[in-house]
């Protein structure tokens, strides 16, 4: 099940489908936003950033995903909305404070 949703998130034309149908509407709000900043398809942004997360990502990630897959009625979108999170993190939004010397 995995390789086939993995399969599925590095096909361009897949992986704007399965956004489409399974992500939730702030990730793909999120994603929409970086691929027109980019000026790239969504399904390739995605596809080209899981195909990065696959070939790179550590125990970590993968103890995550299968772990959250494991505890999920629906393990194919827990997959799904793991690996988005993943490749596009929630920007952190921080703030500076200067105290007075």
């Amino acid at each position: 099940m995995l390789g086939e949703i993995l399969g599925g998130l590095t096909d361009p034309l897949r992986a704007e489908a399965v956004l489409t149908l399974v992500g939730r509407p702030e990730m793909r709000e999120r994603i929409l936003g970086v691929a027109a900043e980019d000026g790239v398809a969504a399904g390739e942004l995605v596809a080209s950033r899981v195909r990065h997360l696959v070939e790179h990502g550590d125990e970590e990630i993968w103890l995550d995903l299968v772990g959250a897959m494991a505890a999920s009625p629906h393990p194919a979108a827990a997959a799904v909305e793991r690996v988005l999170a993943r490749a596009f993190p929630d920007p952190v939004r921080v703030r500076f404070t200067r105290r007075a010397s």
